[in-house]
């Protein structure tokens, strides 16, 4: 579980082989300068050639540091032992990373003897691996407490996801009961009128509970919420007679993707707060466009301005400001204007 947790990160190689490609080219110029009072440029290559080289082996094992602090995490109730764990890796990976410049610069004195001059005795050779080992220590200690923080700071981003999907499923089972309890007494009232239309309402809430529960996603698409609308219609219309929903999908964004459900209460409140129509008919419009690198929802229905708003006006329209600020942040917005006899939602959703 703890390597799953850190391989979600965004951890990759080519971060690693450039940071310490930054560390090698910034100690290059050091080493120069501590051969020679005043290098030259091929002395400065040479210097920044061998850097790199002793650099390389850490680049390499790198990764499969960060592994190992992924499956001994410190902070987690078993510090002692992996602390141990990782002093008893650090002590074998340590002398054998730093053994690579040594062996190079053998074989180059093998192949290039007078360039390189005599090559080094064993006795050298270990001597100067033990050096550089006890000064490669601060390294070693370096990139596994880069790779600890990084591990802790994906689980705290993990968590934070977590903790977010809970809230919007929250906020999803709170609009449930409020809305089963409204239909439920709706359809209390329909059937002492007419047993036949209170038997569709309740069919028509079977398929808006069944998949209301069936949807196991946060998000889903465009299409898929219209039909859920269109659930929520059908069942209006078995409790309440007609109804006319006129939509204007713009071209290409069936499939743009949006929290599951987030129209229904915005649609829930049209129908219960909105105003007849000149006709005498619930009207609802549905508009969506294209607006930046943002697709732009549109809800307008009849409205007469009152000065006291009807309880429970602003609670859907609440939660799904509170759903839209979960997902997206401060990316997404939702405005109302109710001037002119029409009551406007408009909901700019990001999808880039």
């Amino acid at each position: 579980m703890a390597q799953q947790t850190f391989s979600s990160g965004v951890i990759h190689t080519r971060w690693v082989w450039l940071a310490w490609s930054a560390i090698a080219l910034a100690w290059g110029p050091a080493a120069a300068l501590v051969s020679s009072a005043n290098p030259g440029g091929l002395d400065l290559a040479i210097a920044t050639a061998w850097c790199l080289a002793s650099f390389l082996p850490w680049a390499v094992a790198t990764p499969l540091i960060f592994r190992l602090c992924a499956l001994f995490p410190i902070g987690q109730g078993h510090d002692a032992v992996s602390i141990v764990i990782i002093c008893c890796f650090g002590a074998i990976a340590v002398p054998i990373l730093t053994l690579f410049v040594p062996i190079l610069q053998f074989t180059f004195s093998l192949i290039f003897p007078a360039m390189m001059g005599a090559s080094q005795s064993l006795a050298d050779v270990t001597r100067r691996t033990i050096i550089t080992s006890l000064f490669a220590v601060p390294s070693y200690v370096a990139v596994i407490a880069v790779g600890q923080t990084i591990l802790w700071a994906n689980r705290a981003r993990n968590q934070q996801g977590a903790a977010s999907r809970a809230q919007l499923r929250a906020l999803r089972a709170e609009l449930s009961p409020h809305f089963v309890s409204n239909v439920l007494g709706s359809i209390a009232q329909v059937a002492h009128i007419s047993a036949a239309r209170a038997e569709n309402a309740l069919a028509a809430l079977a398929a808006v509970l069944r998949s209301g529960l069936a949807q196991p996603c946060e998000m889903h698409t465009l299409t898929d919420e219209l039909g859920a609308l269109d659930e929520h219609l059908a069942l209006y219309r078995a409790l309440f007679g007609s109804l006319v929903f006129d939509r204007q999908i713009a071209d290409n964004s069936w499939h743009i993707a949006l929290p599951s459900r987030i129209l229904v209460p915005l649609i829930e409140n049209a129908l219960t707060h909105g105003n007849l129509d000149e006709q005498g008919q619930r009207s609802i419009r549905l508009t969506t466009e294209f607006v930046d690198d943002a697709i732009r929802i549109k809800i307008c229905n009849p409205w007469v301005q009152t000065d006291r708003r009807s309880l429970g006006l602003g609670s859907g329209i609440d939660h799904v400001r509170q759903r839209l600020r979960l997902v997206y942040g401060q990316r997404a917005k939702l405005t109302i204007d109710d001037s002119g006899g029409l009551f406007r939602v408009t909901v700019d959703l990001p999808f880039g």
